[in-house]
């Protein structure tokens, strides 16, 4: 969606689609009601929906989402914070925000983290990349692709551990077929419109059918995640079923490795198209956290007094590239408050594309349509609270702090082991920069719009 709800009102407005009323939410204070009022705006109704989509059955349904919390609590006692009189949706929140919050009283963020550093470390070098090459002499690929696939498997070895690739090394190709028609799922489109979409997604429900069916001690051998073991322990304690704990997981894989390669992508992509100063200031000042090629001081890169062009550069792409969208169910009647008053009636569905709040030039100045990082050196800290590329309210992405950490992360290694020399549409110095495809709202970054990817030649740094 085109950023095109900016008037001085920004009033909701409805539209219908596949037999659905959707009400669209655009203004500030709106936007806070729907998050405080979680009675008659459910994110709950609107996961299951997808879920059905999804094609979760009606007895994972019940045995999940439809549970009795007392049952919930009777059952499963392995938590090490349990939520009491609360349904799975809650304790599958609370698993996550145990894996990935740094807030956590354990160390599951910072060993999750570093396993995909040290992944990294080992794959990102030219011998190892080969694979990905179009060309037999040097390294050439088409860079959307390329950075999505390596990350993706990143992604997939820190939730699942080596066990996967082995059943299955293409997974992380196959994954970009489906995560670019996904949407079809989130706007619960019927199986008829999207074959395609239908195929893939059974294709890979295979392969996590396959991967769920290898012995444990095989599976969480080397599996750095703390997350997946838990999970698929609850799955157990409750009775899902095997194709019901593929979707589930399915899920997972979608929401780990769908939006941090995209960021990496559009991080990398700004980089070598603005002015070479911006790579040389990069380079500069996240030195001291290496030794060599290796990465030896990670923590260095996450504090924006020691690496203030990194941090404006990142917020800037989070900003610009982010398309990302909330959703929630009408479960009752309800008046919004002012500005206005406008009526959502039960059954309708609420979409808040966050991109609108990104372009608002009350914030972001009167060059808010632009991509300029130095922007970010004259914004008061409050301004970073207008981003909403990680969503917000109870929805908000518990990811947030790993996303952060390995794009800053793989971006400075990339930049500080290669060099990238854009091939053909660079070369007589005109415009190549992709298009991002901003035609419908997601759930995070934007990919690019179809025939819109480009080659590069990496060449190792000395």
């Amino acid at each position: 969606m085109r950023n095109t709800l900016s008037g001085e009102s920004r009033q909701p407005f409805s539209l219908q689609a596949a037999g659905t009323t959707f009400y669209v939410i655009s203004h500030p204070k709106h936007m806070s009601e729907v998050f405080k009022n979680t009675h008659s705006f459910s994110f709950h109704e609107f996961v299951l929906d997808i879920l059905k989509a999804t094609g979760l059955s009606p007895d994972g349904i019940a045995k999940t989402y439809d549970l009795n919390p007392d049952i919930v609590d009777s059952t499963v006692d392995h938590f090490q914070h349990p939520i009491k009189n609360k349904h799975f949706e809650h304790l599958n929140r609370q698993l996550h925000i145990t894996q990935l919050s740094p807030s956590s009283q354990n160390d599951n963020l910072a060993s999750l983290d570093q396993a995909i550093l040290s992944w990294l470390q080992d794959h990102l070098t030219i011998p190892n990349l080969q694979q990905y090459s179009l060309v037999q002499d040097g390294l050439e690929v088409d860079l959307y692709k390329f950075i999505n696939e390596v990350f993706t498997r990143a992604g997939e070895h820190a939730y699942f551990g080596p066990a996967f690739a082995k059943i299955n090394p293409d997974m992380a190709k196959e994954f970009q077929i489906y995560d670019a028609l996904q949407w079809k799922d989130l706007y619960q489109l019927p199986p008829f419109l999207g074959p395609e979409l239908t195929s893939i997604k059974e294709k890979l429900i295979a392969q996590l059918k396959r991967y769920f069916a290898l012995p444990q001690e095989e599976r969480h051998k080397q599996n750095p995640s703390w997350f997946t073991p838990n999970t698929e322990l609850t799955f157990d304690k409750l009775g899902v079923g095997e194709r019901d704990k593929a979707i589930f997981f399915l899920m997972l894989y979608f929401a780990a490795n769908s939006n941090t390669p995209k960021l990496i992508f559009w991080f990398l992509a700004h980089l070598l198209s603005s002015p070479a100063s911006y790579l040389s200031k990069i380079r500069s000042e996240t030195s001291p956290a290496f030794t060599g090629h290796d990465l030896t001081d990670p923590s260095y890169l996450l504090n924006s007094t020691n690496c203030p062009t990194l941090e404006s550069f990142y917020l800037e792409v989070l900003r610009f590239r982010s398309n990302s969208a909330s959703a929630r169910r009408v479960t009752a009647d309800t008046v919004l408050p002012a500005p206005g008053s406008f009526v959502l009636r039960k059954g309708a569905k609420i979409m808040i594309p966050y991109r609108v709040f990104h372009f608002d030039e009350s914030v972001f100045g009167a060059d808010a349509k632009e991509f300029n990082p130095e922007r970010w050196g004259s914004l008061p800290a409050s301004a970073r609270g207008s981003v909403r590329a990680f969503g917000g309210g109870k929805s908000i992405c518990p990811g947030r702090y790993l996303a952060e950490r390995e794009v800053k992360k793989a971006v400075v290694l990339l930049v500080r082991r290669f060099d990238f020399e854009v091939l053909g549409k660079g070369n007589d110095g005109g415009e190549w920069m992709p298009r991002g495809d901003d035609s419908r709202p997601g759930v995070g970054m934007m990919g690019i719009e179809k025939g819109g990817d480009f080659r590069v030649r990496i060449s190792g740094r000395e």
